[in-house]
């Protein structure tokens, strides 16, 4: 079956986009599709970002997923970091679980595969299922790390919470436990403090990563970082798939003493050190 890729401008640095995407003087967004008559019948993919504008993409991409289902015989998203993929329990009564809203919209819209990495929700690599959608969830983990261990080939793996355990296993990594407190606000934004991270491993002098699939806005990397300062680390390196880097994330953690931070170019950063194009070629997106 022949197939054939529509690529946002926001993933020019990937491929070529042939998707042209604008918006109208009232907020709303246009979408258009110069190549619409080649997809009846075929395998499609569409390659788009939804990060840093989550609500605005994920109505282009909706609007375009709309489009090309009418037409296609198969349409595949590759999105690299998905939004709201945190928003997944019930804590406090009546609480959306959003992510299941935007697996059921891109359902909805015409989405047969979601294609994506290291999903927080899932915190494992595999297929899995979620509003029927079908998702392929790829690890950068590994890849992450192997850039990281170049220069520090004896470092200690960890993740700080258990939820990125899976991220450090192949490596014999260990994982912190990871406590957070009730919900804070700052104007309109509510956000859930680390109450504390424990340890129950020993890295005295060692030299150490920590990763997790995403570095929000710091908090947790500097807080195990501060641990593993406590229990006698060394140097100390961070990395995750995605770096949102929200509020100066990045300079703090810099500031905070991290030798070195890599991330992928799910979202595009200036500590970009591994590249997701290869991944999503075995994935079967047409590069």
């Amino acid at each position: 079956m022949e197939s054939f890729l529509l690529v946002s401008p926001n993933c020019a640095d990937i491929a070529k986009p042939n998707v042209e995407l604008r918006r109208f003087p009232d907020g709303e967004v246009y979408v258009r599709i110069p190549s619409v008559g080649e997809l009846a019948g075929k395998d499609v993919s569409i390659l788009h970002r939804c990060y840093p504008h989550p609500n605005e993409s994920l109505i282009q991409l909706s609007i375009i997923l709309h489009e090309v289902s009418k037409v296609a015989k198969k349409t595949t998203i590759a999105v690299p970091y998905l939004p709201y993929a945190r928003a997944d329990k019930e804590w406090l009564t009546g609480e959306a679980k959003s992510i299941d809203t935007i697996c059921a919209l891109l359902k909805t819209a015409g989405a047969d595969e979601l294609v994506t990495f290291d999903c927080h929700f899932l915190k494992k690599e595999g297929r899995f299922e979620r509003e029927g959608l079908k998702i392929n969830n790829i690890s950068l983990g590994k890849a992450v790390i192997s850039e990281l261990r170049k220069h520090s080939p004896d470092a200690v793996v960890i993740s700080p919470d258990k939820g990125a355990g899976y991220l450090v296993a192949d490596f014999g990594g260990m994982s912190m436990k990871k406590e957070r407190g009730g919900y804070e606000t700052t104007g309109d934004v509510a956000f859930r403090k680390i109450e504390k991270l424990e340890a129950d491993f020993n890295v005295w002098a060692q030299n150490i990563i920590i990763i997790d699939d995403m570095i929000a806005g710091g908090g947790t990397m500097i807080k195990a970082m501060e641990k593993c300062r406590e229990e006698g680390a060394k140097r100390i390196m961070c990395g995750a798939t995605h770096g949102l880097f929200l509020n100066e994330g990045l300079e703090r953690l810099q500031k905070a003493g991290a030798e070195r931070i890599i991330v992928s170019d799910s979202i595009m950063s200036p500590v970009t050190g591994v590249k997701i194009k290869g991944e999503l070629e075995k994935a079967g997106i047409p590069l």
